[in-house]
Order: C-alpha cells, then sequence, then structure tokens
C-alpha cells in the first residue's frame, strides 16, 4: 500500500493530538486508527480538560452550569409524559444527568 505523502501527515498529526489528550488507540496493518473508548463518561473526563473541551467544546464550569438547566428540562420533560417512576422498562445505561448531557453534546 502506498501513501502520499498529505496522508502520512495527516495519521502523524492525529496520533500526536490522541497522545496529548492521552486518548488510547491502536493501528492496524492497513493503517486504520481505532480509537478505544476509555472515557465513556463526565467523572473520567473531567479530570482532563483537554479531553472535555475536544469532547463537549465546553470547560468544566460551563458543562456544570448547563448540566442544571438539562436536568430541570429533563425532569419537566419526564412529567409531562406521564411516566411512571416505579421501575417498568429497561433500566438506564447513562444513570447520571451527568453522563446523559456528556453522551448527548
Amino acid at each position: 500500500m502506498c501513501f502520499s505523502l498529505s496522508t502520512i501527515k495527516f495519521l502523524l498529526n492525529i496520533i500526536r493530538l490522541y497522545r496529548k489528550l492521552k486518548i488510547k488507540y491502536f493501528i492496524l496493518k492497513n493503517y486504520i486508527i481505532y480509537i478505544v473508548m476509555s472515557i465513556l463518561n463526565y467523572k473520567d473526563a473531567k479530570g482532563k480538560p483537554a479531553a472535555l473541551i475536544a469532547m463537549t467544546s465546553l470547560n468544566r464550569n460551563e458543562f456544570e452550569k448547563l448540566c442544571i438547566y438539562f436536568c430541570d428540562a429533563w425532569n419537566a420533560k419526564i412529567e409531562s409524559e406521564g411516566r411512571d417512576p416505579s421501575g417498568c422498562g429497561r433500566k438506564p445505561r447513562l444513570t447520571t444527568m451527568e453522563d446523559k448531557l456528556f453522551f448527548i453534546l
């Protein structure tokens, strides 16, 4: 396989960015970069400011302020739908409001 110089430079820049953000990755023989999604929740991302900004475009303070409004809007939507919070149905995989907002962003 032969790659152009611009493709190689692009791949090297991506690898540098992943190393800077401390995101785990691995490369296969055909130079496909797979990212190991080790940061999937807000609890892990809030300790890494650069990764949080890269994933949400918000810093920690902005995210936490937005989460307050998101929580109010979420609860209002649930109440307006008339859902029964008794526990019927599948349990949510995103358990905290921070994780729900993090996933949406």
